[in-house]
């Protein structure tokens, strides 16, 4: 692989606003244009066994929307893309959207034991836990997660929470829409 164009090359290599010209015209410069002139040479590339969160992070750290995949760092040999629309699906999944349940947006205490705490409780009440996504709080002594629990209802949901773990968001999700 020797390149990629993205949209904003695109744009970038459209005729200029400054200088009014016919629509013809500016067809035809563009048609001219070759590839070469408008690809990013220096292109940022993962191998298909980066874990996909790396990847996530080099798109949000490059600001770019496709991520080409390469079967060797050294080879370039394009094997796939990953795209903002991929990282989205998989987001999707990860946070259960889909799915009906109760989603719980919780703080808790960063601590040995206090994800495994509730998760017990859950099940003991007759809950499953469908899927779980934590994050860093704002304090260090902290976490936000978001939980989708299956088989429980909002207000069982409610009274298995203790002191300690603060309700963010509570809500029933009936699935999609």
């Amino acid at each position: 692989m020797i390149g990629i164009v993205s949209e904003k090359d695109l744009l970038y290599a459209l005729p200029s606003v400054d200088r009014p010209i016919s629509w013809v015209e500016a067809s035809a410069q563009t048609a001219a244009l070759p590839v070469r002139q408008v690809m990013q040479h220096d292109m940022v590339m993962v191998c298909p066994d980066c874990p996909i969160e790396l990847a996530a992070a080099t798109m949000a750290d490059h600001n770019i929307g496709a991520l080409p995949v390469a079967s060797s760092p050294k080879s370039h040999m394009l094997v796939g893309i990953i795209t903002k629309t991929d990282i989205f699906r998989l987001f999707v999944e990860m946070l259960g959207s889909r799915a009906p349940g109760v989603r719980a947006s919780l703080e808790i205490d960063n601590r040995k034991g206090a994800l495994a705490s509730l998760f017990n409780r859950v099940v003991e009440a007759g809950g499953l836990v469908a899927t779980v996504s934590s994050f860093p709080a704002a304090s260090p002594n902290r976490i936000r997660i978001i939980l989708k629990v299956a088989d429980v209802d909002q207000d069982t949901m409610r009274s298995l929470l203790k002191a300690e773990e603060t309700v963010i968001d509570l809500r029933e999700i009936q699935g999609p829409r």
